[in-house]
């Protein structure tokens, strides 16, 4: 499985806005989607369902969920270069989680430009604004480079597994948690 390399060329932290989504940002969304999961998930998930990933219904479905949940983007000059979509009213049984990133994708093309950490650190003051204590992100088991990065921002491996499933297929995901109320 071939790693991506991250592009540190540009530095965007002077032009990078994160800021709520908004209608019109739907079609950028779905575009850095499924670039990502065809670049990403290649190796990881079945080519056959990354090939048959279909934009219309991908547009179709985020209009008509638009408005649930918390959604935010990284914007620089009107260009989309990631989201992040998350719940701050999370209940895991037996644990004190009550949050969750439910997706980070920033453009695969864009990645080691601070925008997936800007995306994180927004969610998480947001989250401690409202007296949420942990959070929790999950991501595909073999997803080595996105296991890095939430290593990298502090995550710690939950002892929990649970699966993904796909068009018939399950693929086994990790997540990592976050002490959002020790986090200065």
């Amino acid at each position: 499985m071939e790693l991506l390399k991250y592009n540190r060329k540009e530095n965007l932290n002077n032009k990078l806005v994160i800021r709520k989504v908004k209608y019109e940002d739907i079609e950028q969304i779905v575009d850095i989607n499924i670039k990502d999961w065809k670049k990403v998930y290649k190796g990881i998930i079945d080519d056959e369902i990354l090939d048959n990933l279909n934009r219309e219904e991908k547009i179709k479905k985020w209009r008509e969920h638009y408005n649930i949940g918390n959604v935010i983007v990284a914007e620089e000059n009107g260009t989309i270069l990631g989201y992040c979509r998350y719940d701050d009213n999370v209940v895991y049984e037996n644990t004190d989680i009550d949050s969750e990133i439910i997706a980070i994708y920033v453009d695969c093309d864009k990645l080691g430009n601070g925008i997936g950490k800007k995306l994180v650190e927004y969610v998480k003051n947001d989250l401690k604004n409202k007296n949420k204590t942990k959070m929790v992100i999950w991501c595909l088991e073999k997803n080595q480079n996105a296991r890095k990065f939430y290593e990298k921002m502090g995550g710690n491996l939950l002892s929990d597994e649970k699966h993904f499933e796909k068009e018939g297929k399950k693929y086994k995901e990790v997540g990592y948690v976050y002490n959002i109320k020790d986090d200065e």
